[in-house]
């Protein structure tokens, strides 16, 4: 038996997953650290975040398994769970979602309740992770050979458990999967609505606290409101990744050609209803591109089960690679569906569950490194059988909502759909 002290788990990202899981951790007295590529808590002053909709069986039950719900209900804005739906000609209008138990909070207020809760030298800002290795070509069985290697120049090795939560394009995924997130051919462009922006009023008469989107063939245009009053546009367009790119018809550095370019008789909202286009016409930068962006669904395949599915190489199946265990957009990135955050958190939930299940008393009793070691990849073992085929069903939501979301007749199949479902939170 040996009596050394656990060596504490790492965490790679800051976002909501990561900051769930510190959260959990710090709660069950379990040694970790962060590392976020943040410089600091303070955000930069080009960051850019909208609002979430924290669901009740999800998010908002990972916040109360890390005694945050209180804090959480003190932001949350439950009068803003609404949702208008239109056609791009404005022919089909409906609002609905005034009864979910969704309500929105923005994403830096819910980032500011994890950092309030958890000790700030648990925290390494600045660490940008560059690539992850491990340190011996012998059979890994656990997290101490794992080498993470910084922007900084720095690295850090040793660790109990190593935790990727570092998003879409994830490092710490490299040493399950190589495979890589395909761009969905689809992206946002974002502005906002400033208070004093012209349009300001005919957001607010449109939106009102809540959330809106008008749908065409080839773009849709969200516009949500945000915790300030003030509103976030969403320019959802059809094309290559090309045309945002410095240079590409729709360069978004050059904001007064791309907007043009967007109205035009032939651009992407060149038919829509002029109310509609008033607010691309309006839209304050900097505006900024989000690619969508999903793994294959059938990827989250454990390799015992490859042989079932069709099409997936060998080479791009989930492989378990000890003391390592991914979440949120690391584990499953798919295109925007609602539900993001929420499977998020509630991954850290229930990773941290299966943790605290294998350790048990252990946590107070001797320590042996082989043993805890042992634990944690049963538990990691037992949270996967459950993530991947719900990260699978994500993805796969995503897909639906691409191409629900675009068509002449989307706005019409949604309102429909919408109609025959009873309010539910997720």
């Amino acid at each position: 038996m040996s009596n050394s002290k656990p060596a504490p788990i790492a965490i790679v990202g800051g976002g909501p997953c990561g900051l769930t899981l510190a959260r959990l951790l710090e709660c069950a007295g379990i040694d970790y650290i962060v590392f976020e590529r943040d410089t600091s808590a303070v955000p930069a002053p080009g960051f850019q975040g909208g609002t979430l909709d924290i669901h009740g069986s999800t998010g908002q039950e990972a916040l109360r398994r890390a005694g945050l719900h209180g804090e959480f209900e003190k932001l949350a804005r439950r009068d803003a769970t609404s949702m208008v739906v239109q056609s791009y000609k404005s022919e089909h209008f409906m609002k609905f979602g005034e009864e979910r138990d969704a309500p929105e909070i923005d994403r830096l207020q819910l980032r500011q309740i994890f950092l309030d809760s958890i000790p700030s030298h648990r925290i390494r800002w600045g660490k940008a992770l560059r690539a992850i290795e491990r340190d011996t070509h012998q059979k890994s069985t656990n997290a101490k050979d794992i080498v993470l290697h910084f922007a900084d120049g720095s690295t850090e090795t040793g660790f109990r458990l190593v935790v990727g939560a570092d998003g879409a394009w994830s490092k710490v995924r490299q040493l399950i999967t190589p495979a890589k997130p395909d761009y969905a051919d689809t992206m946002f462009i974002e502005g906002k609505i400033s208070l004093d922006n012209p349009r300001y009023q005919a957001a607010y008469e449109m939106v009102g606290l809540g959330n809106s989107i008008a749908m065409s063939a080839d773009a849709i245009l969200c516009v949500q409101q945000m915790h300030d009053r003030s509103y976030r546009v969403y320019m959802g367009i059809k094309g290559p990744q090309d045309l945002t790119r410095p240079g590409g018809e729709l360069d978004v550095t050059n904001i007064g050609e791309t907007r043009a370019a967007l109205l035009a008789p032939a651009g992407f909202y060149g038919n829509w209803a002029e109310h509609l286009r008033e607010f691309v016409a309006h839209a304050e930068g900097p505006w900024r591109v989000w690619p969508w962006c999903r793994l294959n669904p059938d990827l989250l395949v454990p390799e015992a089960e490859k042989a079932a599915h069709d099409g997936v190489q060998n080479q791009d199946v989930w492989k378990r690679s000890p003391g390592v265990a991914l979440m949120g957009d690391a584990a499953h990135p798919a295109s925007p569906n609602g539900g993001g955050v929420n499977e998020a958190m509630y991954d850290a939930l229930r990773l941290f569950e299966n943790i605290s299940t294998e350790l048990g008393d252990k946590a107070d009793a001797e320590f042996d490194a082989t043993i805890d070691a042992e634990a944690l990849e049963r538990a990691i073992i037992a949270y996967e059988a459950e993530m991947l085929p719900r990260g699978r069903d994500h993805i796969q939501d995503g897909i639906n909502v691409e191409q629900m979301f675009f068509g002449e007749n989307a706005a019409e199949t949604l309102i429909e759909t919408f109609a025959q479902v009873k309010p539910q939170d997720n």
